[in-house]
């Protein structure tokens, strides 16, 4: 009877434990980016991110500018290649936008053009739903402070390593339903790694339709997000200068840059037009 007892007490300490250590993991993630109120200080970020994608022997890069405002705007300006015009893809608080230019060789029978009518289009329910949190500026992960408030469920599921550093290992599940596994660094509190499907992270890098449209379907795929060079953006609040995604045989790494935060962003880049707001291919349009 009494062995029963201590292993009954065993498994409640662990699940009291294990609910307490989510908490912990949270809290010293926060001190490490700068805080909560640092983070919901932010309220517009503008930055610049050039990804560098390896693929066939081959490599280029690819600018892309971003545009947010707390849960009203989300805009990815891509910088155009292979002779397009910038694509873009928009999110607000009440619908999502798609803007993909014709490219010779890719989405139509024998290389053709796609018409103008074709070019913008507009996210289904669903696809605008799975990318709303996306919308929140709290931070580099902004639907990690008070998540629970928000609708998102957080879950310890193990350890692990990155790069040889012992971390947590955390099941982040949104509000949409999509399914995230953040690894947690236990001695500075950082996120280190993402492991999801192709598509959240693509949809993160912002050049998911342009690849689509490029013929790689990596929508299903597991793949991996790495995060280091974590730096102070200018207000106390700190984001990860640097993200590897490995997907298929192809590597993509991000580095951002040009932070400018709480400065007020152009009308422009609310609107949903055919045509991006910046057809310069580099820097942004202030």
């Amino acid at each position: 009877m009494k062995k029963i007892t201590v292993v009954v007490s065993c498994i409640l300490f662990s699940f009291v434990l294990k609910a307490q250590t989510v908490d912990e993991i949270f809290a010293k993630y926060d001190t490490a980016v700068g805080g909560i109120t640092a983070m919901n200080k932010l309220i517009t970020l503008q930055y610049k991110s050039v990804i560098t994608m390896k693929m066939m022997g081959g490599s280029f890069d690819i600018t892309v500018n971003n545009y947010r405002e707390n849960n009203k705007l989300y805009r990815r300006e891509v910088q155009g290649m292979m002779g397009m015009r910038n694509s873009y893809s928009l999110l607000t608080d009440t619908a999502g936008y798609l803007y993909i230019p014709p490219m010779r060789g890719f989405g139509g029978p024998g290389g053709e053009m796609p018409s103008a009518q074709q070019s913008l289009t507009k996210m289904s329910d669903k696809d605008l739903a799975e990318q709303m949190y996306q919308l929140d500026c709290a931070g580099p992960f902004g639907h990690f402070v008070n998540y629970a408030a928000k609708g998102h469920k957080a879950e310890l599921v193990g350890s692990g390593k990155v790069n040889k550093e012992d971390c947590y290992k955390v099941k982040f599940t949104l509000k949409s339903g999509q399914e995230m596994t953040y690894y947690f660094s236990k001695t500075s509190g950082l996120v280190l790694k993402m492991d999801c499907i192709g598509r959240i992270a693509l949809q993160q890098f912002g050049i998911g339709p342009l690849m689509e449209q490029m013929g790689t379907n990596a929508a299903k795929m597991k793949v991996s997000i790495l995060y280091s060079d974590y730096q102070d953006i200018g207000n106390g609040a700190k984001f990860p200068m640097k993200e590897m995604l490995e997907v298929g045989a192809a590597e993509i790494g991000l580095v951002n840059s040009d932070f400018i935060n709480n400065v007020e962003i152009d009308a422009k880049y609310y609107k949903a037009t055919n045509g991006s707001g910046n057809n310069r291919g580099g820097g942004f349009g202030f």
